[in-house]
């Protein structure tokens, strides 16, 4: 027996992927969306009008080289609702306001100092949003939902099993913030910075594509097929916990030897804060503190290095020669057509980062002479988990 359709289910999906067009391909003709969307004229209609009246469109008059009536051009109303996007670091916590096509209106980041627990983030999540929404004149009800992106292993129901680099263990994150914040909480993983780069980096839409970061953390993101992959428990792509190191220092996850723990950049401040102090000769000594976070520890590594300091680049190519390790072994998994390298260490190491990966190809990567690699750097690079979580959020609004 046929399952009956579910007509309001149907309406949705196909306002979803009216929007979904709009965002991409910016204003067009109802012709135009029907045509996209392989609907009849009848449903295209009424879809457009649903959403006409949910002031999620607007419609102009558009211009015409031809005789005859001009076309009218639907577009996205950036008014028709907003979403708040989030991110979690060891170091701050960022709130953005978004506009309903994903563009960023403001953005508030605040720094955590050694305060990392539960309650003091979500006392700056909610104090910082309640302030954007105010300074804004922006509705508690005009927001479509609020999505918080952060390293770690979520569970469906928002909670934090796992987070290394804020060393979190069972915090139930969406429960905690739902009772304090004015719409619907998202917990989203790092991959929605995958959402971020394709807004604007059309290389990020190839069909095999191999996101690697390293920053407060080192992990991946793998789209095969076109399918981005998550796992039987939303943590594929952890290749900062593979082993390089035995018997190394010990990660966040409990693990000795990661990779995370060896090349991240909270890693990598430790381990040039330990050797200034056992005497290791370097322009360091006289720049770098102790109260320096992971990312101005890194700026502070990049400027040595630029100025040739030879611990700096020792400590450049070991971190190099790490992270290309770790990509051929993800590399022989997982096909790519392209690499894209992010993150803020990434930002200043780039070129050594590439090098380093495609100097390992004859020797690390199976079939080498065969493939056809782009390795290119992210674009995305402004705060993509804050632009991620809200795009997550708005590619799935329409409102009821």
């Amino acid at each position: 027996m046929k399952k009956p359709i579910d007509l309001k289910h149907l309406a949705a999906r196909n306002e979803q992927l009216i929007i979904s067009l709009l965002r991409k391909h910016g204003p067009m003709s109802q012709a135009q969306l029907r045509k996209m969307a392989s609907l009849s004229s009848s449903t295209a209609s009424y879809i457009v009008g649903r959403l006409r009246s949910k002031q999620l469109i607007t419609e102009t008059q558009g211009k015409s080289k031809n005789r005859g009536p001009k076309p009218v051009l639907v577009t996205i109303n950036p008014t028709g609702c907003f979403a708040i996007g989030i991110e979690i670091n060891p170091n701050t916590a960022i709130v953005g306001l978004f506009d309903f096509t994903g563009r960023s209106i403001e953005e508030i980041t605040t720094p955590l100092a050694n305060n990392h627990s539960p309650q003091n983030v979500c006392n700056i999540i909610e104090i910082n949003l309640r302030g954007l929404l105010a300074k804004h004149d922006i509705a508690p009800d005009s927001l479509a939902g609020i999505g918080v992106a952060l390293s770690g292993s979520i569970t469906p129901d928002g909670t934090v099993e796992l987070s290394s680099p804020l060393a979190w263990k069972s915090v139930p994150l969406k429960k905690l913030l739902q009772n304090r914040l004015p719409a619907p909480v998202t917990i989203c993983t790092t991959r929605v910075r995958l959402l971020a780069e394709m807004e604007i980096e059309p290389d990020a839409s190839y069909d095999n594509v191999l996101y690697l970061n390293i920053a407060d953390g080192v992990g991946s993101h793998v789209i095969i097929d076109g399918k981005l992959l998550h796992g039987s428990a939303n943590r594929t792509g952890e290749i900062g916990h593979i082993i390089v190191t035995p018997n190394g220092p010990t990660c966040g996850c409990g693990h000795k030897g990661c990779l995370e723990a060896i090349i991240s950049a909270p890693a990598i401040t430790k381990k040039m804060q330990k050797d200034i102090a056992n005497g290791t000769s370097t322009t360091l000594t006289k720049t770098l503190t102790p109260e320096d976070t992971p990312q101005l520890a890194i700026e502070k590594l990049a400027q040595a290095a630029k100025e040739n300091d030879p611990y700096a680049l020792s400590i450049r190519t070991f971190i190099a020669d790490h992270f290309a390790q770790a990509a051929a072994i993800a590399i022989n998994f997982c096909d790519p057509e392209i690499i894209i390298i992010a993150g803020y260490l990434s930002k200043h190491f780039y070129p050594h980062l590439k090098a380093a990966i495609e100097k390992s190809f004859p020797t690390n990567v199976y079939d080498s002479e065969t493939r056809k690699i782009k390795i290119k750097p992210a674009k995305a690079t402004k705060n993509p988990l804050t632009t991620g979580a809200a795009i997550t959020i708005l590619q799935n609004t329409t409102k009821p």
